[in-house]
């Protein structure tokens, strides 16, 4: 079978499975934009793990939402049970891993891990992360970025972080 047609019959799976509530999320859960909806996963592979509620998506995974994208080599999403204790429910985290770019578009963040936790609608980027932001550029070795609030919090760890902030233009 050629690359392009499992590519595709992998998201159209992906897409069937949202649709019967397997790998989809629902509308008003927040997972990867603040502003909830449906979301499109692809990659080059996906595995389904029933007993344990997660799906691992690896090669080249795209995750969109409304206006947001995240992209790295490797995503996994745990969900709480569905209904009776099977199958997938509510997401409960996304981790996604190696060069991993989340994009909105207010800024890009990129960095070797981030995990997005349902509960504190926050995603956690750590490595060597960088923001961007118009023509600003802030770096460090972690950055928590909340969903619901749009604020940005940065450290270095042992280093400092670093900023290159443009003014505004009168």
């Amino acid at each position: 079978m050629k690359r392009q047609t499992v590519v595709t019959a992998l998201i159209a799976a992906g897409m069937a499975a949202a649709v019967c509530g397997l790998a989809g999320f629902g509308v008003a859960q927040a997972q990867v934009s603040g502003q909830g909806g449906p979301v499109m996963v692809g990659g080059d592979s996906m595995h389904m793990d029933e007993l344990a509620h997660t799906q691992t998506i690896t090669g080249r995974v795209e995750v969109m939402q409304d206006d947001a994208r995240l992209r790295a080599d490797k995503v996994v999403i745990t969900r709480q049970a569905g209904p009776n204790g099977k199958g997938f429910g509510e997401v409960v985290s996304i981790v996604a891993s190696g060069n991993v770019y989340y994009v909105t578009p207010e800024s890009t963040m990129k960095g070797e891990q981030a995990v997005y936790t349902k509960a504190t609608d926050d995603m956690v980027l750590t490595g060597d992360v960088i923001l961007t932001q118009n023509q600003n550029v802030t770096t460090g070795t972690r950055l928590v970025y909340d969903l619901t609030q749009k604020t940005t919090t940065f450290d270095a760890g042992t280093g400092r972080v670093k900023a290159i902030i443009y003014p505004d233009k009168k």
